[in-house]
């Protein structure tokens, strides 16, 4: 699937307004190519996108692999908690992919609304 066409200015301002609404709970937010490649980021910390982009695209592209082996279909969304209590959200979003981290302890119903309502594929 190619993915959609975006200016990355504007996906950039669309981001950050997602950290805004998020009140603090996320911290990193990232639109990818399945390749790997950045398209846009918003983050409060400071992190290099392009590692994570690429990060997220293998650990998506195995998961994609793996479930289609199974024949059990694609995936909606992958959670990945962390060992500080964090969590990494990977979900597809019009060809492409988008990365969320939180912040310690979020609230996931919270974090799962938002995301839903953002990034409707």
């Amino acid at each position: 699937m190619c993915g959609f066409h975006y200016d990355p200015d504007s996906l950039k301002v669309y981001l950050d307004e997602v950290l805004k609404v998020s009140r603090g709970a996320l911290e990193i937010l990232l639109v990818s190519k399945p390749d790997g490649t950045p398209v846009a980021y918003a983050n409060s910390v400071s992190l290099s996108p392009d590692y994570l982009a690429a990060a997220i695209s293998a650990v998506s592209g195995v998961i994609r692999s793996v479930l289609e082996m199974l024949e059990l279909g694609d995936y909606k969304r992958i959670y990945v908690e962390l060992t500080d209590k964090r969590y990494v959200f990977a979900m597809p979003f019009r060809g492409d992919v988008v990365v969320a981290v939180t912040k310690s302890n979020p609230n996931l119903g919270f974090i799962n609304m938002l995301l839903s309502v953002y990034f409707k594929d």
